[in-house]
């Protein structure tokens, strides 16, 4: 009998002890131009996980209600300090949850706070055995408009992130997206790409600002209608055409031979 409850005692603590979750805080970094984030990982690297949890009580913490993420490295839940400042200011629940290549060691999420979709974004991923965590932000001295703030889903292209950022999963590579005025954000709603998919398309008040993400080169072509109006992408198709100036470097310009007929 004393046997027997001294192995139960046994398999009771190791049971106890697997069940077991760590936690960690991990110290963000700003990103960096240039920066990978495609390692592949060894037999003794730990995977990245992410877990999907249902709030029972409280507001909304974004796009899904009351739906949020949580990420294990291992056995360790990870958790972020977003402000450098303030240690005790941390957190580990997160609006979305998205791996950014096919050997799933990056993960990018969006912290889960009074922000909601306007939350900062970071990219969690492995790094020489460990996770690094870099928190997708630009100096910025001047806010502009908020609603530009945000992710969109460009397709196979990846996702746009605040005006700011495209990140591509095929090669999980971020791009610095060249902005209009250095101090602040894109100022203009995502419109649409060019056939190539190099080249975003920005709508600003009487202007299309564009950038080609992969060449680094931006211009503004005047727009002549509201955008607020009807007819939008009509116009588009019957006014302007795109114009390649070389292999992977499209623009949207005015179709001069459309407007001499009108």
């Amino acid at each position: 009998m004393k046997k027997l409850l001294y192995l139960l005692t046994i398999a009771l603590i190791v049971s106890c002890a697997a069940d077991e979750t760590f936690e960690k805080v991990y110290i963000p970094h700003v990103i960096n131009p240039g920066e990978t984030f495609n390692e592949y990982p060894s037999e003794k690297d730990s995977a990245i996980t992410f877990n999907i949890h249902h709030e029972k009580t409280g507001k909304p913490l974004g796009a899904n209600p009351n739906i949020w993420y949580d990420v294990m490295f291992g056995d360790t839940l990870v958790k972020i300090q977003t402000d450098k400042a303030n240690p005790n200011k941390t957190n580990g629940k997160f609006i979305r949850g998205k791996f950014m290549n096919t050997q799933k060691t990056s993960l990018l999420v969006q912290i889960a706070d009074d922000f909601g979709l306007r939350a900062k974004f970071y990219l969690i991923s492995l790094k020489n055995h460990d996770l690094s965590i870099a928190e997708l932000r630009r100096q910025t001295t001047q806010e502009g408009d908020l609603n530009y703030i945000g992710l969109i889903h460009l397709g196979s292209e990846g996702y746009l992130i605040n005006n700011d950022f495209l990140i591509n999963p095929v090669n999980s590579k971020v791009y610095f997206l060249k902005r209009e005025n250095p101090e602040e954000r894109i100022q203009g709603q995502y419109l649409l790409k060019s056939p190539d998919k190099g080249t975003l398309v920005f709508m600003r008040p009487y202007s299309l600002y564009q950038v080609n993400y992969q060449n680094d080169e931006a211009m503004t072509v005047p727009f002549g209608i509201d955008p607020g109006q009807p007819g939008l992408y009509m116009y588009i198709q019957e006014n302007y055409v795109w114009k390649t100036k070389k292999p992977g470097l499209s623009f949207l310009l005015e179709d001069k031979n459309t407007l001499a007929t009108n």
